[in-house]
């Protein structure tokens, strides 16, 4: 028993050993020019209640905007599936074009996002900068070697430091298409590739998801009237290939309703979107098997 006591001390502080490593080379995002000084002109309120109990209504976001279609900041008061209690975010713009996302929560931690365009307006990079604090390139290297490391606060560096996660390419078709994304060097995940493919009257045809030339899933769409549905087809797998995927819009071309679809009869989800008359969002509601109904959202100005 003593002897099986020692070996696991000795494999779970094995991480914690302190050797001489050379410091990585790490990249700071670059120093970004947006317009300053702009004062936000419309606030929405984003509240949610679960199933039917609209009585327990809860604020959970903050979204300010310089115009309908241009958002300044967003404010999360509470965590949920989609926000983060002190996470806020701010959006830059130069000369109307987004340049630069910013976004820090409670612990201090910061992500920056960098948009550059070519002379058309068209995005063709977007890169991803994180301000965190890091394993030790010790720590790293152990990591590597055993799966049994335990992770303690003293694993990491002193202080923050910035890196680049991610850098993403854009490409487009002659008539102004997106066709490609790609993220050849960093990433944060293997679908580092997506192509789009289109019909003759403009629509999306295929979508493809890659990682780097290996085929991951395929999306077929069909299109009618205001409503257009798709399947999604992973390469050598049976994952998904019983559930259909259909969008509905409205006239204004705004999404009304998403229905996911099992062996074309049971309903596995659905989201239903309500706006306002400037077409913001006004109320969003997600419903689960049967149609019962999960929760609810309120955009309140």
């Amino acid at each position: 028993m003593n002897r099986i006591i020692i070996i696991f001390l000795v494999i779970f502080t094995s991480c914690s050993d302190k050797k001489e490593f050379e410091k990585p080379i790490r990249i700071s995002p670059p120093i970004i020019e947006f317009d300053k000084g702009r004062i936000p002109k419309i606030a929405l309120k984003e509240y949610y209640f679960h199933e039917n109990d609209s009585s327990k209504l809860n604020l959970q976001k903050i979204t300010k905007f310089y115009s309908v279609n241009q958002i300044a900041s967003e404010s999360h008061l509470l965590t949920s599936s989609s926000t983060e209690k002190g996470r806020k975010i701010f959006y830059d713009y130069k000369d109307s074009l987004l340049v630069q996302k910013r976004t820090v929560n409670e612990k201090k931690d910061s992500t920056k996002v960098v948009y550059s365009y070519n002379n058309r307006n068209q995005l063709i990079k977007r890169e991803y900068f994180t301000f965190k604090k890091r394993l030790r390139p010790e720590i790293i290297e152990k990591q590597r070697e055993s799966t049994d490391c335990i992770i303690s606060e003293t694993d990491y560096e002193e202080n923050r430091s910035w890196d680049k996660i991610s850098e993403i390419d854009f490409s487009y078709d002659s008539i102004d298409r997106k066709t490609q994304y790609y993220a050849p060097n960093l990433h944060w995940d293997n679908q580092n590739k997506y192509k789009w493919f289109y019909d003759e009257k403009g629509n999306i045809k295929i979508k493809e998801s890659w990682n780097h030339n290996e085929l991951i899933w395929t999306e077929n769409y069909s299109y009618e009237n205001n409503e257009y549905s798709f399947t999604r087809n992973w390469n050598n797998e049976d994952t998904q290939k019983e559930f259909k995927f259909f969008v509905y819009k409205n006239k204004f071309g705004q999404k009304i309703k998403e229905v996911t679809m099992k062996n074309d009869s049971i309903q596995q989800s659905k989201k239903t979107y309500e706006y306002y008359k400037n077409g913001m969002i006004k109320r969003k509601v997600v419903y689960g098997e049967s149609d019962k109904r999960l929760t609810t959202y309120i955009y309140k100005k």
